[in-house]
């Protein structure tokens, strides 16, 4: 069978005109480097392409976040917010937007912290204790300890002024006992009385004095 040369050419514009859309989508960001401030911002990038393109856009930085979804379709944009930057060193981190690296480089931290109390004196019996932090209305902080008789109740982590709420189990023991909690990237020090009811400690039975 023999197929004629107009129809012969129909066919290869039809088989070159298959291929797939995405491979004739090309991509252009409004912006690709951003430069922000220590504080918690809010930037966004446009997106432009044909509108069967599709594209995603990714983070791995935890201090960056995405706000308004992966993947799109068309025209559009990409939403992030930086957090605040807590410490005093400038840090960088990158999206990945529609195959394209975009920058972000935010400014040395600028918070200050008071925490208060940072001592506490409580008696042997189960009780909780509330300290608060003092901060600017866009810094973070957290609040942690690695104590097994202390834990934290509300909250662990945080932004602006707010309040930290622990709790204390009974000291079973006759032996005071001192604890911390990390609270703003400070020490907050807990010290608990002895119960002056418990049984000592019983002394170790291959003690040897020696006069």
């Amino acid at each position: 069978m023999t197929i004629p040369r107009c129809c012969a050419f129909v066919a290869l514009f039809w088989i070159a005109d298959a291929s797939p859309a995405s491979a004739q989508c090309s991509y252009s960001i409004s912006k690709t480097t951003f430069s922000v401030l220590s504080t918690l911002s809010l930037q966004s990038a446009s997106v432009i392409t044909g509108t069967a393109c599709s594209w995603t856009a990714t983070t791995t930085d935890p201090w960056i976040t995405i706000t308004n979804g992966t993947d799109h379709t068309g025209l559009g944009s990409v939403n992030f917010r930086v957090a605040a930057n807590p410490t005093s060193s400038v840090r960088t981190g990158t999206l990945l937007v529609a195959g394209q690296i975009l920058t972000v480089t935010q400014a040395a931290g600028s918070c200050t912290y008071s925490v208060s109390p940072t001592s506490f004196a409580i008696d042997p019996l189960s009780t909780s204790r509330t300290l608060s932090v003092v901060t600017g209305t866009q810094c973070t902080w957290g609040a942690s300890t690695v104590e097994t008789w202390i834990t934290i109740t509300n909250p662990g982590a945080g932004v602006g002024i707010s309040s930290v709420t622990f709790s204390v189990t009974a000291n079973g023991t006759a032996t005071q006992r001192v604890g911390t909690l990390t609270v703003a990237g400070q020490t907050v020090t807990v010290t608990q009385a002895g119960d002056a009811g418990a049984t000592p400690p019983p002394r170790p039975s291959n003690l040897r004095i020696v006069r």
